[in-house]
């Protein structure tokens, strides 16, 4: 495999473990956002944030992915 995949790959290896965590969260978290209390939006709040890191860090994979491509 080329140097430049290599370092790619590896990259990408090093990310999905933060993704990983954010989910993670997000399925902990998601649970007490369904239940009524005076917390929801706090809970709430917290899974969006989670959501866009999640979706921030993807964002980040792919970037990373089409610049090594060009």
């Amino acid at each position: 495999m080329n140097v430049l995949y290599k370092g790619l790959a590896e990259q990408i290896r090093h990310a999905i473990p933060d993704i990983e965590r954010t989910v993670q969260h997000i399925l902990r978290t998601w649970p007490q956002v369904r239940k009524q209390s005076d917390e929801q939006d706090v809970y709430l709040d917290s899974v969006a944030l989670n959501l866009h890191s999640f979706y921030s860090g993807i964002e980040r994979l792919f970037e990373l992915v089409a610049r090594r491509m060009d």
